[in-house]
């Protein structure tokens, strides 16, 4: 078998039918799928039994455990040379795994990665590339993608050129096993599919990134208060000491610390940007100003920001950088609002 598709369920009822055909309809068929119900408690266990009479399809239940600890569940189960993680909101194009699996078997690569499409709430769909053509890198040359994993230099458009995410990849098993490489749990550290990929990146031999935004990523409108913790933003920094602390473990600081500082500025400015999308929603217009304080204030930030080079960073990025530099709460908020506005 050459693909283990992983789809960790927690009340996705809404979505799961339309993510499994997506994978039913896939033009690449040497696969299994294994469904982790994570304890739903919408209808989302009986749906996932229904599958069971499709040949190659796996169900397994669980008690709650999470996003990471239900994908270790179903790594634990994975026979495929390769591994695909595939949330139950998203669906994929026809061609994703065959492109994925052609592509690593042809580098003979131990991770192959495409970019996805956001899809909005309203239709609208904004796609996010890799290139423009299939990106290959080396042992040696495997640092730069584990920098801009992290994080980008201060002139790149994107925070992170390569992104955090664990889904639209093909990993291939044998490393996980070899290494044991597992994710953390969200509940431990807040952006779990980055540290597994930084993990997974140590040994990897070589790593392709294919032009192909085929796998769908669909924003959910009912997120924002779901997701939303008061204390997001020390979250964030636990995860930057985190990063830093495993990149120390192999590649000078000096080397490292812009994507890294990057990293830190650039999830201050998404939490703001959060923090006064969810007030707004709630109808308190003012309501935020604390937490922003709060986030601005951070020792941490207020580090990484003192000889960073703002100036070097796309303009409004700078200019929020500038704002957080100098504490400006207000306008902040104002800042974070009127590029929601016009995004």
């Amino acid at each position: 078998m050459k693909i283990s598709v992983i789809v960790p369920v927690f009340n996705s009822e809404k979505y799961l039918k339309r993510c499994m055909d997506s994978l039913f309809s896939q033009s690449f068929s040497d696969w299994e799928i294994l469904l982790i119900d994570d304890g739903s408690i919408d209808n989302s266990a009986v749906l996932c039994d229904a599958y069971r009479a499709v040949p190659g399809v796996r169900v397994i239940h669980q008690e709650n455990a999470g996003l990471g600890m239900a994908r270790n569940r179903g790594l634990s189960e994975a026979a495929g040379d390769y591994v695909l993680f595939v949330d139950p909101d998203d669906y994929l194009g026809a061609d994703l795994l065959k492109n994925l699996f052609s592509a690593a078997e042809t580098a003979n690569a131990d991770l192959a990665a495409a970019g996805f499409t956001l899809v909005f709430p309203d239709g609208k769909q904004e796609a996010r590339p890799y290139g423009e053509s299939l990106c290959l890198f080396s042992e040696e040359e495997i640092r730069q993608v584990v920098w801009n994993t992290v994080g980008s230099l201060p002139e790149d458009p994107l925070d992170s050129r390569y992104g955090m995410t664990a889904c639209a990849r093909l990993y291939r098993r044998r490393l996980l096993e070899e290494n044991r490489i597992r994710f953390v749990s969200e509940r431990e550290l807040i952006s779990e599919d980055l540290i597994f990929n930084l993990r997974f990146l140590q040994y990897a031999g070589r790593v392709v990134f294919l032009p192909d935004v085929s796998y769908f990523y669909c924003t959910n409108p009912l997120s924002l208060s779901k997701s939303r913790r008061t204390d997001r933003f020390l979250r964030d920094c636990e995860l930057f000491v985190s990063v830093r602390k495993m990149l120390a473990e192999t590649y000078e600081e000096r080397d490292f610390l812009l994507y890294l500082q990057r990293l830190l500025i650039s999830r201050a400015r998404f939490d703001i940007m959060q923090e006064a999308a969810y007030h707004d929603q709630i109808g308190s217009k003012s309501g935020c100003y604390g937490i922003v304080k709060k986030i601005a204030e951070e020792p941490l930030l207020q580090k990484a920001l003192e000889r960073y080079p703002l100036r070097k960073l796309p303009k409004a990025q700078g200019l929020f950088a500038f704002l957080l530099k100098r504490k400006q709460v207000r306008l902040l908020v104002f800042l974070a609002r009127l590029r929601r506005i016009f995004s």
